[in-house]
């Protein structure tokens, strides 16, 4: 009996460097917004987007300070509110996740900082990135790495998502949340 190409594809994709899962699984939890506030997803979803970016960069191998420098560009707020501006400008995202990233983007945080340096809205935008993916983690992973490949974050070699490309996104003057400039 010759093997089934669907069920082949599915368990390759069940698979990531040899091993069944890649990422932790999440909590069972059947309404997160009803659980967790907008924080709390953005606190997760912080650690999913970081991973999510440590892992695209793992190939080729490099220095450790290579690896610091090219996460780190990716992590900065400037950079995620690039990257959700290229979901929203390819209008990416269902209604439902645009209404998860209006909850995220009013979390308070004292993290004066990093809002001095890139400015509130960008940070502001930046927390609603992360709401969004901490969001997905725990209700649908499928669609949550769809969207990790749409902004550029690969399982395989490291597909360049440089800092140039977030500039060109920044500077493109896309859309922000809910089609309104902060």
């Amino acid at each position: 009996m010759e093997p089934n190409p669907v069920e082949e594809t599915a368990k390759k994709e069940e698979f990531y460097l040899g091993y069944e899962q890649w990422m932790p699984s999440p909590p069972k939890v059947q309404k997160p917004r009803s659980v967790f506030n907008a924080a709390s997803l953005a606190y997760i979803g912080d650690s999913i987007y970081e991973l999510y970016a440590r892992r695209h960069f793992l190939f080729p191998p490099l220095s450790i300070e290579e690896y610091n420098d090219r996460v780190m560009a990716v992590v900065r707020c400037e950079a995620q509110d690039a990257l959700l501006q290229k979901l929203l400008h390819d209008d990416y995202l269902s209604e439902q996740e645009r209404n998860v990233l209006r909850w995220g983007k009013n979390i308070n945080s004292a993290k004066t900082r990093t809002k001095k340096r890139a400015g509130a809205a960008v940070y502001n935008r930046a927390s609603s990135l992360e709401t969004l993916i901490g969001y997905l983690y725990l209700t649908n992973l499928k669609r949550l790495e769809e969207i990790m490949q749409k902004l550029g974050f690969s399982t395989d070699s490291s597909i360049q998502l440089t800092l140039d490309e977030v500039n060109a996104i920044q500077q493109s003057g896309l859309p922000h949340i809910g089609g309104q400039r902060q």
